[in-house]
């Protein structure tokens, strides 16, 4: 995927230009529906789609996936429950930029600068904080 800078008359393109050519915009919002944060212009070509029947997920990715299926499963049964859905809002709205004296959550993937990351889809902070946790449980078996 490649990030792009546009002319400012243009400022941001959706949508496909053309065959295999998808341009976006990834707009996060929080509960209320008001934009928090825009992701950068990208675009990516689809050129060779991966053959999962020729090449199949194998080791560490097939791991990775499972985990991943998982962590997914248990986030969709989280948020479907009134109690801890509030516990997942309140987390994700104490680690938001946007939210006055926030710090980023402690279980939170740290990047490569070392610091810990925010995140701006209350769905993927969930599912995140939820691979974190099963992925710990793993090691320390």
């Amino acid at each position: 995927m490649a990030r792009e800078k546009l002319t400012p008359g243009i400022e941001e393109v959706n949508g496909a230009t053309s065959p295999g050519h998808i341009h976006r915009v990834k707009r996060f919002r929080d509960a209320r529906g008001r934009i928090i944060g825009l992701g950068v212009q990208e675009t990516y070509d689809v050129l060779h789609p991966r053959n999962w029947k020729q090449k199949p997920a194998k080791g560490e990715e097939k791991v990775n996936q499972q985990l991943f299926k998982e962590a997914s499963q248990i986030a969709d049964k989280a948020l479907n429950d009134p109690k801890l859905y509030e516990y997942w809002q309140q987390r994700f709205t104490a680690q938001l930029t946007a939210t006055r004296g926030s710090k980023p959550d402690p279980f939170a993937v740290t990047l490569p600068n070392g610091t810990k990351k925010r995140y701006k889809r209350f769905d993927a902070f969930v599912r995140t904080m939820i691979m974190q946790e099963l992925k710990s449980k793993r090691q320390n078996q």
